[in-house]
This record gives C-alpha cells, structure tokens and sequence, in this order.
C-alpha cells in the first residue's frame, strides 16, 4: 500500500476515534500500517520494478510522487476543516514502517533488527494477487473516499 493510503487509514482511525493526543495518535497510526498490509492491495509489482540497476531511482520517484499527494490531501484536509495534531500524526505514524523497510533498502542492510522480516510477514498476508491495475484502483478509491471523509467531518 502506498504511504497516502496509509496515512488515509491512520487518520480516519484516529478521527473517528476521537483520539487528540499527537502521541497516542502517532502509535495508533503506526499499528494501522500493519493492519493495513494484511489486506491485499495489489501493488507488490511495483516492488519488483525498484530492483536491478535504476531500483533505487525508481524507488526514490515513487516515494516523491507518493509524498506530494499526501501533502496535497493533508492539505486540502486541513484547509476544509483546519489543522489538526492529532490527524499530522497518525498519518507520519502510519508511514514509519514502510520508511524503516526503505532506509533498510537504502543501506543495503537491516537496521532495526527483526522489524523488516515483521514487515514482510503482515504484508499481503493472506498472499492474494490482485493485478496491478485492480490494486491501484482500489487503492486510489479507498484512499479517495477517506481523504473526502476526513474533509468533510
């Protein structure tokens, strides 16, 4: 799952759980992440594509591209109803660990011990393979349909 889609889960959580602690909010966005990834979302083909020679240039493009939009989305959120701590954080929070996996894949080794193999493990647990296509659309969908949620409380 991309970082918006992420972050989108993250904070409608924590919204919606009325949760206002930036710090309770970070952790619970951070456990979303890996709830989310048992879900099949269809993107694993793009992992492959950041391996071999341009991986790492790819990768980073990505993760560009991936960035702005959650930018623009957490903006037009806080635009619509105004700044809030809380939804900040448990959006960085549900981005940590895909961030931990890419720093890991930056360095070429593991940094944060048994993190990577936990990582791998809750991701497309149930090991169904959507097409690329399929798991981007709904990817985009969900993530849509959140991100307006968020807007609209």
């Amino acid at each position: 799952m991309f970082l918006i889609g992420h972050a989108a889960v993250g904070a409608t959580i924590v919204q919606f759980a009325g949760i206002e602690n930036p710090a309770l909010a970070f952790g619970v966005g951070w456990l979303s992440h890996y709830v989310a990834d048992f879900v099949p979302h269809g993107d694993e083909p793009v992992g492959k594509w950041t391996e071999g020679p341009h991986g790492l240039r790819r990768l980073l493009a990505i993760v560009a591209l991936d960035g702005i939009l959650l930018l623009l989305a957490l903006g037009a959120v806080f635009a619509r109803r105004g700044f809030s701590w809380a939804v900040l954080a448990a959006s960085a929070g549900a981005c940590v660990p895909d961030v931990l996996w890419g720093l890991e894949k930056l360095a070429g080794r593991k940094l944060f011990g048994p993190h990577g193999a936990f990582h791998f493990r809750n991701h497309n647990y149930f090991h169904v393979n959507l097409p690329l296509g399929v798991g981007l659309a709904l990817q985009g969908a969900v993530t849509a349909l959140l991100f307006w949620r968020l807007a609209a409380v």
